[in-house]
């Protein structure tokens, strides 16, 4: 995002250079930080301008500007009228490497998950439990189904298939309840062996730890959050993916908050698959609003405006002290949902992933391994990645 000056206003330039010949340029009136608040009524089209990444670099080097025009109803034929001028202060050439570089040359994705185990599930001796288990082997609830189909796909990039696990919500065998403990029952150590390890460690979990609550998100991002820092000086080829698995609706909806903006700075996503039947909305809003989100689906009005963990459309979230999350790194998917539709949990989870990851790989420019890395091809779309 840059901004210009034109007669005395200041206006935001939505652009994204990608290696493409040409660039549209628009300029858009209004309180672009009231977006969500108005529907876009005071957010208008003021100018257009079509050039190419060679003659913006020309202007800066002749150190001129470039005539800003709108078709104009008032005119003829809607002719053009010049509303002001471009001038390119500066500009910087990069190479934007692609998620398959990263992962070809040896950057890897952890997986971590975690699982509710809060009183609202139910009883998982009894049918209607959503943690329900059954005698019948290849029988999978909806907790085992998420572990299951997320952690085949990414173990693949897992070197170690080392993958911490815990819980949330239960009371343990001392009679205190934790809001993060390990899924393993070893107090001392996270970890588990491989996604048959998770769901042996749930499993055994179910017969050791009785459900309890409430659903508290904090305590299990934070402590993700601590492994992916301490990485950042041991290997900074990882990057880190929480699962968390729920049924039910927060109670710690701020501190959640607090984690995931304190997250945000770390090579972190987190995916979040809500089961059974519960009011979702706290989650339902998609990820992170970005500028760099096309005019026409930022000013779709029917885009909601509340503010809460995935909200791709809606402004980034905001701790408590009003610090601002640096980018989108959550991930909300209902399995109600998928199972209505053509996608599968896996698809609809993990679909932003790799742009959150060249996120944080590109904000800290950060290259693939090895000076001559491959450049992946593009996709058809080059806003993808």
């Amino acid at each position: 995002m840059e901004t210009t000056h034109l007669s005395g206003k200041v206006f935001v330039i939505l652009c994204i250079i990608t290696h493409l010949t040409f660039v549209k340029i628009v300029f858009f009136t209004g309180k672009i930080l009231k977006l969500w608040e108005n529907n876009c009524k005071n957010f208008i089209i003021y100018s257009k301008l079509h050039t190419s990444i060679q003659d913006m670099e020309n202007l800066h080097k002749a150190n001129t500007g470039a005539n800003l025009v709108f078709p104009s109803s008032r005119h003829k034929d809607h002719e053009k009228v010049l509303n002001g001028r471009l001038y390119v202060e500066g500009y910087e050439e990069k190479e934007l490497y692609s998620f398959l570089d990263y992962i070809s040359s040896g950057f890897e994705l952890n997986f971590m998950v975690a699982v509710d185990f809060t009183a609202s599930n139910g009883d998982p001796r009894k049918r209607d439990s959503l943690h329900y288990m059954g005698y019948d082997s290849s029988y999978l609830n909806a907790y085992q189904q998420a572990i299951m189909e997320v952690g085949e796909v990414i173990q693949v990039y897992d070197y170690d298939k080392r993958f911490p696990a815990w819980g949330f919500g239960g009371k343990l065998y001392d009679g205190s309840v934790s809001h993060c403990f390990n899924l393993s029952g070893n107090a001392g150590s996270f970890e588990v062996e491989g996604v048959q390890g998770i769901m042996g460690a749930y499993k055994n979990a179910l017969h050791t730890v009785s459900l309890h609550g409430p659903t508290l998100f904090g305590q299990v991002i934070n402590q993700a959050a601590e492994i992916a820092a301490q990485s950042l000086s041991t290997n900074p080829t990882k990057y880190f993916v929480l699962l968390i698995i729920t049924d039910g609706v927060l109670t710690d909806l701020q501190e959640t908050k607090d984690a995931i903006v304190r997250a945000s700075d770390l090579p972190l996503s987190i995916l979040i698959v809500g089961v059974g039947n519960a009011d979702f909305k706290q989650m339902e809003v998609n990820a992170y609003f970005f500028l760099q989100t096309s005019p026409c689906v930022i000013c779709n009005p029917n885009n909601t405006i509340e503010q809460i963990l995935d909200a791709d459309t809606g402004p980034p979230l905001e701790s408590s002290t009003g610090r601002i999350a640096t980018r989108d790194i959550v991930q909300f998917v209902p399995i109600r949902d998928v199972q209505r539709g053509e996608r599968s949990m896996v698809q609809a989870l993990l679909e932003e992933l790799p742009g959150q990851f060249l996120t944080y790989m590109r904000s800290r420019d950060i290259k693939p391994l090895g000076i001559d890395a491959p450049r992946a091809p593009l996709p058809a779309d080059p806003l993808i990645t």
